[in-house]
């Protein structure tokens, strides 16, 4: 294994990642780990320990595990994009942006697909991957878009949940939420309040590397979450949680 001279775009590290069956076992992988010959990347992506640590390999990683069509037409978001941008715990499951009107034979197993849309102002590219950036990705990561958990707005999850209500008040006998329906919740429980305290973390530190503030991310959540008309109240309030979160007092689940 030889280092590479000069690897800057994600497409030029396809040759020092090692996807598990090609043409190393898993066992094997990780074995070389153990050497110090491999480190793992993502799933069952592996990288050459020549290989830098950075963005463009986490991103390679992450096209290591999507087909090929899906790949030329969605960016990573969510808590993908987090990870590529800050080098946080790798997701379990890739979470891609994909167009509104986007051809489903781009479906890919195993990778979690939102559709929207993204201004040219709001994709990067390491090579042939196209990512959020920091600020679109703390957007979605408010909005709940690209997180495994939790899938809402966090300014809807603080302010309770009133769909909740309505469906226990309809339906007495239930005492959990519906399996599989976050918007369903009714409280958080204390791995929710950390997923969400976690969610908030990351979202203050993209704000940091994105060198944006609070007005500005509202901005682009209200984008996001805006169909029609913005509802300016709920962007003040949005304004504020941001306001706390980058202050570092994280707002309080209640």
């Amino acid at each position: 294994m030889t280092a590479p001279h000069s690897v800057a775009r994600a497409g030029e590290l396809r040759e020092y990642l090692h996807r598990a069956g090609k043409p190393f076992t898993s066992g094997e992988l990780q074995a070389m780990c153990q050497r110090g010959v491999m480190r793992h990347i993502i799933d069952e992506v592996y990288a050459e320990a020549v290989l830098p640590e950075g963005p463009a390999v986490r991103a390679a990683g992450a096209l290591a595990l999507l087909r090929p069509p899906l790949a030329e037409h969605c960016a990573l978001c969510g808590e993908s994009a987090a990870w590529v941008h800050l080098g946080t715990d790798p997701p379990r499951l890739v979470t891609v942006l994909v167009g509104a009107h986007a051809d489903r034979q781009y479906s890919s197993g195993g990778v979690q697909q939102h559709r929207g849309s993204l201004g040219p102002e709001e994709t990067q590219r390491w090579g042939p991957v196209a990512c959020t950036t920091p600020l679109r990705t703390a957007g979605d990561l408010f909005c709940g878009t690209g997180v495994r958990h939790l899938r809402r707005a966090l300014d809807r999850i603080l302010d309770g949940g009133s769909r909740a209500e309505r469906i226990l008040r309809q339906w007495p006998a239930a005492q959990a939420p519906l399996l599989g329906r976050d918007e369903d919740l009714d409280s958080l429980g204390p791995e929710d309040e950390r997923i969400v305290h976690q969610r908030w973390h990351t979202i203050g530190e993209l704000l940091q590397k994105a060198d944006a503030d609070p007005e500005q991310l509202a901005d682009v959540v209200m984008r996001i979450v805006s169909r029609t008309g913005w509802d300016q109240r709920r962007r003040e309030r949005i304004r504020q949680l941001i306001a706390q979160c980058v202050s570092r007092r994280l707002p309080t689940v209640r």
